[in-house]
C-alpha cells in the first residue's frame, strides 16, 4: 500500500502519473475502510445497542408495573430518570479525558462491567447510580470513530454506531414482551426479570470486548506497518496544519474557553429534550392512544425502526455531499410536523401514530448529525474529546429535563409534553441557522485574511491552534 503523496506530486509535471498514484490511492483507502469499519464498527455498534436497550429498558418496566411495585406514586417516577441523568452529566467529561491518556480496549470494556453489574442489580435496588457507570461509553464511542476517520467520513459511523440505538428501542419492545411474561417466576416480577437478563448479557459481551476492541490506529497491531502509516497519514492530511496527535493540557483550555463549544453545548441539550423524550415514553405515548400495555410494547417497534433507518441514510447522503447544518433543518423540520399531528385533537388515532413514526423519521438524524458537526468543527484529539464530552453532557442535561414533561396527569393525550418537545426543537433549528452563518463568516475570514489568525503567535502556539489555524476549514 502507498499512501498518497501530496508534496510528491506537485513536485511531478507528469499529470499522467499524477492521477495514476491518486487513483491506486483511493483504491488503497477503500480496501483500508472496509478493513476498518470490519474491525472498529460491528463491535462498537453493539456495545452501544446494549448501553441503549439498558437505558430505554426503564419505559418498558413501568408499563409492567414498575412504580406500582416499587412505590412510585405522582411524579416520582419522573425524578427518578431526571436523577438518572445526573450520572451522565457529572461523569461524561472526566471519562472523555481518561479515554484520551489510556486505551479504549481497557477504559470501554471496564466501565461496561460496571454498569452491567448495576444493571444486574437494579431487579432489586434503585437504578440512580447506573448511569455514572455508563455515561462514559457514546461520548467516547463517538471520539474514539473520529481517530480513526476523516471528517467526511464521521456522520456514517456514528449513524451505524446509533443503528444499535434505534435497533435497541425496536428490540427493547419485543424482548419485553417476552420477558415481562416470566413474571411471578422463581417470585420475580416481569420487570426484575428484565433488569437482570439484560444486565447479565451486558457483563458477558463486556468480558468479550476486551480482546477484540482495538486501540488507536497508530498503536493497533491488526494492521500492517504500511497501513498503520497510511491510516494516520490521511487523518493528518484531511486536519492539516491543525491535526495534533500529542496531549496538550492547552487543548483541554482551549476546549474549556472555545465559545463555538458552548453554542454547540446548547444545541445539543435543547434537541436532546425532545429526543430523550421521544425514546423514553414512546411506549406511554403509544398506550395513550388506546392500547393496552402489551400492544404498546409491540407498536412502539415501527418509530425506532423508522429513526434507525432515516439515520444511516440521512449520514450517507450528508457524508458524501459534506454538509451537515442543511440536513439538520431538514430534519427538525420533519419532526415539526409529526409533533404537530401529535398535538391537533382532531387527529385521528391511526394520523398521530403516523405522527409519532414521522417524529422518530426526523429527530434521529438531526440528533445525531449535529453531533458529527460538532467533531468534524473541532480539531485537535484531547480538544475534541473533552469538548465531546462537554456536548454530550449538556444533552444529558437535555435528557433529564426531558424526563419530566411526560406525565401520568396529562394521560392520554400529553398536549403538554408533545408541546414542550415541538418548542425546543423549534429552538434547536433556529440555533443550527445561527452556527451555519457563524461558521460560513469564519472560513470566509480564513480564505481572505489567514495571516490575521497568526498574527502574534509564538511557533508553539501556532502548533497547538487546532481548529482555529486558518489552514482548518469549518464544515458546514
Amino acid at each position: 500500500m502507498e499512501a498518497y503523496n501530496f508534496q510528491k506530486d506537485e513536485e511531478s509535471n507528469n499529470k499522467d502519473n499524477i492521477e495514476e498514484i491518486f487513483v491506486e490511492d483511493k483504491e488503497s483507502e477503500k480496501k483500508l475502510l472496509r478493513k476498518i469499519d470490519l474491525r472498529i464498527m460491528p463491535l462498537l455498534t453493539l456495545l452501544y445497542l446494549l448501553s441503549f436497550l439498558d437505558r430505554v429498558n426503564i419505559g418498558n418496566a413501568k408499563l409492567a408495573h414498575l412504580e406500582e411495585d416499587v412505590g412510585l406514586v405522582g411524579t416520582q417516577f419522573n425524578w427518578c430518570l431526571s436523577i438518572f441523568f445526573i450520572g451522565y452529566t457529572l461523569f461524561e467529561i472526566p471519562s472523555n479525558l481518561v479515554l484520551v491518556k489510556t486505551n479504549p480496549s481497557k477504559w470501554i470494556p471496564f466501565i461496561m462491567i460496571l454498569w452491567g453489574l448495576v444493571m444486574t442489580l437494579m431487579a432489586f435496588v434503585s437504578f440512580s447510580f447506573r448511569s455514572a457507570c455508563e455515561s462514559g461509553l457514546f461520548p467516547g464511542a463517538v471520539y474514539y470513530i473520529t481517530t480513526w476517520y476523516k471528517r467526511s467520513e464521521t456522520n456514517s459511523r456514528i449513524a451505524i454506531l446509533f443503528m444499535g440505538n434505534s435497533f435497541a428501542g425496536s428490540f427493547s419492545g419485543l424482548l419485553a414482551y417476552v420477558i415481562i411474561r416470566l413474571d411471578g417466576s422463581l417470585r420475580l416480577k416481569g420487570w426484575q426479570w428484565l433488569f437482570l437478563i439484560e444486565g447479565m448479557i451486558t457483563i458477558i459481551v463486556s468480558i468479550f470486548s476486551y480482546f477484540f476492541l482495538s486501540n488507536y490506529p497508530e498503536k493497533t497491531k491488526w494492521l500492517s506497518d504500511e497501513e498503520r502509516k497510511f491510516a494516520v497519514g490521511r487523518l493528518r492530511n484531511d486536519a492539516g496544519k491543525a491535526h495534533t496527535e500529542h496531549f496538550d493540557k492547552k487543548q483541554i483550555y482551549a476546549a474549556l474557553t472555545d465559545w463555538k463549544v458552548y453554542l454547540a453545548m446548547f444545541h445539543l441539550s435543547v434537541i436532546c429534550i425532545p429526543f430523550y423524550s421521544f425514546s423514553l415514553f414512546i411506549p406511554t405515548i403509544v398506550n395513550g392512544m388506546g392500547f393496552d400495555y402489551v400492544k404498546s410494547q409491540l407498536w412502539s417497534v415501527p418509530p425506532f425502526f423508522c429513526a434507525g433507518t432515516a439515520t444511516l441514510i440521512v449520514a450517507i447522503l450528508s457524508d458524501r455531499k459534506r454538509i451537515r447544518s442543511p440536513f439538520i433543518i431538514a430534519c427538525s423540520c420533519l419532526s415539526i410536523i409529526g409533533y404537530i399531528l401529535l398535538i391537533v385533537p382532531s387527529i385521528s388515532i391511526p394520523g398521530k401514530y403516523v405522527g409519532a413514526c414521522i417524529v422518530g423519521t426526523g429527530l434521529s438524524p438531526a440528533n445525531i448529525t449535529s453531533i458529527a458537526w460538532l467533531t468534524n468543527n473541532i480539531a485537535g484529539h484531547a480538544k475534541r474529546g473533552i469538548a465531546t464530552g462537554m456536548v454530550l453532557m449538556c444533552a444529558n442535561i437535555g435528557g433529564a429535563v426531558s424526563s419530566q414533561i411526560y406525565q401520568q396527569k396529562d394521560f392520554p393525550h400529553y398536549f403538554f409534553g408533545h408541546s414542550i418537545s415541538l418548542s425546543f426543537l423549534i429552538a434547536s433549528t433556529c440555533t443550527t441557522i445561527v452556527q451555519y452563518f457563524i461558521f460560513k463568516n469564519l472560513n470566509k475570514r480564513k480564505r481572505e485574511n489567514p495571516q490575521s489568525f497568526l498574527e502574534g503567535k509564538t511557533e508553539e502556539e501556532i502548533k497547538n491552534m487546532g481548529d482555529l489555524h486558518p489552514d482548518f476549514i469549518y464544515s458546514l
